[in-house]
């Protein structure tokens, strides 16, 4: 067999797997997700079904920091915290997810602190906080997550030139980004410290 027949032979059976990729890319049946590509799906899950209850290790969600109408709160424990509700009043916030260590702000006066769903931080699949900075423009959010998250907003706390928490406001889900890489969404209002809540 010739050279150029192999050739023609080769060229047509390459022809045939790129039509075929592309018939198949047009009915949605192949994705372009690499890490669907490579076998590697995203981990982070979308559904929890664990009860609340207290913290198997001891730890808790504590206030750390109180001022007036705001509050940090920061967990204790080894184990990441998942829906988490502070009440105040007749109010109630839901923090999403809370890593081992990890602070969070809620716009809250005295808040008092529900019993959260504890989970291994290996069960939430590589799930990281969304970073918050304020740049000119507005509000740089960052997600190093391998697919987007839920926003449920942000809180906003304020602080003196001492560093006391004097208040807080919050930013609605639409002013938040839970997208995966970076971006920048205006914000009016006074600047402060601003906590994404991102959902799973």
């Amino acid at each position: 067999m010739s050279t150029a027949l192999l050739k023609k032979i080769g060229l047509g059976v390459v022809a045939l797997v790129v039509f075929g990729l592309l018939a198949l890319l047009g009915r949605g049946r192949v994705s372009l997700d690499t890490n669907q590509l490579l076998g590697t799906g995203c981990a982070i899950p979308s559904r929890i079904t664990a009860l609340p209850g207290q913290a198997p290790d001891g730890g808790a969600v504590r206030v750390a920091e109180r001022g007036p109408g705001a509050a940090v709160l920061e967990n204790t424990s080894t184990l990441a915290a998942y829906r988490i509700p502070v009440t105040s009043g007749g109010r109630t916030v839901e923090v999403p997810v809370l890593l081992p260590g990890e602070r969070t702000g809620v716009v809250l006066d005295r808040p008092a602190v529900g019993p959260a769903v504890w989970l291994a931080p290996e069960a939430l699949g590589g799930f990281t906080p969304v970073s918050a900075a304020v740049v000119p423009g507005g509000v740089r959010y960052s997600s190093a997550n391998c697919r987007a998250l839920t926003s449920r907003g942000a809180a906003v706390l304020f602080r003196d030139s001492a560093g006391h928490l004097t208040g807080g406001a919050l930013l609605p889900p639409s002013s938040v980004s839970c997208a995966v890489g970076e971006r920048v969404l205006p914000v009016t209002g006074q600047r402060g410290e601003i906590y994404p809540y991102c959902d799973l």
